[in-house]
């Protein structure tokens, strides 16, 4: 299922990672990082797994623990992480930036982001997600706010919006759309977030999509306050 349409923060990384998988890696329905991933990607999803969200000490560790895992998603999905190189100029690399023709004040104040994309048992990448941190819980806060102002500002002829998927066991602030592209495909939106730390999910599975999302929402309430400037 072809993601080259979805909203633009997170198609790069979705289309790159796609790329790193084989054949043999979809049909074993393995449920971790594929072993066709390059070492980079299987090592961040292997530590990511690995972190308690109760322990985490900062913004940066709090979006890392929430990041995208394989064990968020069905049985026989895998995950590929797409590491940002640690002191990276986050710049010239927006995550929502530019959605439905929209500036964001918060891409200022993003501080570091964990890229995820959520692969189906044949390989297809059908979820793509990015774990984000940003210098204050002011500034997550502002960035679901600008992210819910542009969903209600696309274009007509970009997209249809219909009824959003109601998801019980979300975060408190969270922005949640359902929209179907030219082509018929039908996508979903799902950010939350808590203080400094924002969870933006696109899934092509709605089923997928709401069970990843649930995932980290309960992540996102392990979380100390005073990691996340609470």
């Amino acid at each position: 299922m072809s993601l080259r349409r979805r909203l633009p923060v997170l198609v790069a990384a979705a289309l790159l990672l796609a790329g790193c998988a084989g054949d043999d890696d979809a049909a074993s329905g393995s449920t971790g990082a594929p072993t066709g991933a390059p070492a980079p990607a299987q090592a961040a999803e292997s530590a990511g797994a690995e972190i308690d969200p109760a322990t985490v000490p900062d913004a940066q560790s709090a979006a890392f623990a929430v990041a995208l895992r394989a064990t968020d998603l069905p049985p026989g999905w895998s995950v590929q992480a797409n590491p940002v190189p640690e002191n990276s100029d986050l710049s010239g690399n927006p995550s929502l930036e530019g959605i439905c023709g929209i500036s964001f004040a918060s891409e200022e104040q993003r501080t570091i982001k964990f890229p995820v994309v959520g692969l189906d048992p044949q390989g297809a990448p059908s979820v793509a997600s990015e774990a984000i941190a940003y210098d204050s819980a002011e500034a997550g806060a502002l960035a679901l706010t600008e992210l819910r102002d542009a969903l209600s500002a696309c274009p007509a002829d970009d997209r249809t919006f219909l009824e959003p998927p109601g998801i019980e066991g979300l975060a408190e602030d969270v922005v949640v759309a359902r929209y179907q592209l030219a082509d018929g495909a039908t996508q979903d939106v799902i950010a939350q977030g808590r203080g400094a730390v924002v969870s933006v999910l696109i899934a092509e599975d709605p089923a997928a999509g709401a069970q990843a999302a649930q995932g980290i929402a309960q992540r996102l309430r392990a979380l100390p306050g005073a990691a996340v400037g609470q």
